[in-house]
């Protein structure tokens, strides 16, 4: 009889520890990875190969130079940042533009942003990394 007491009172533990511990592992969040395709991924544009690289208007005229990218937190935009002004990392005055605003011309290989000229470049804020 004492046999059998010890295994209730060890189940009913045992049960009592799995309800408490049931809802802290219901809360977590469970990260859900995802393969993407090799092929898709590869017809996409390395940043090494981007950077330093010419950004034209649709006149093609050079308005500025991609000196980086920034990711924003939490999956937020892509932002690149442009050198404006003379030459690249010589004196230029960096701006923020949301890479979703380049346009790449795979067939000219050109990157172009719509709309945008070195004046209205220039009067945007100047952007400050944040070191």
């Amino acid at each position: 009889m004492r046999h059998m007491r010890f295994n209730r009172y060890s189940a009913l533990a045992l049960a009592g520890v799995l309800l408490a511990l049931a809802p802290a592992a219901a809360s977590a969040q469970e990260v859900a990875l995802v393969a993407p395709d090799a092929k898709e991924v590869a017809k996409g544009y390395r940043a090494d190969e981007l950077k330093l690289r010419a950004v034209v208007n649709d006149k093609g005229d050079i308005i500025g130079h991609i000196d980086d990218f920034i990711f924003g937190r939490d999956n937020g935009p892509v932002f690149v940042v442009l050198s404006v002004g003379d030459f690249v990392g010589l004196g230029g005055e960096l701006v923020a533009v949301p890479f979703k605003s380049l346009k790449l011309d795979d067939s000219s290989g050109k990157i172009v942003l719509p709309g945008a000229s070195l004046a209205a470049l220039r009067k945007l804020p100047v952007f400050l990394y944040n070191r």
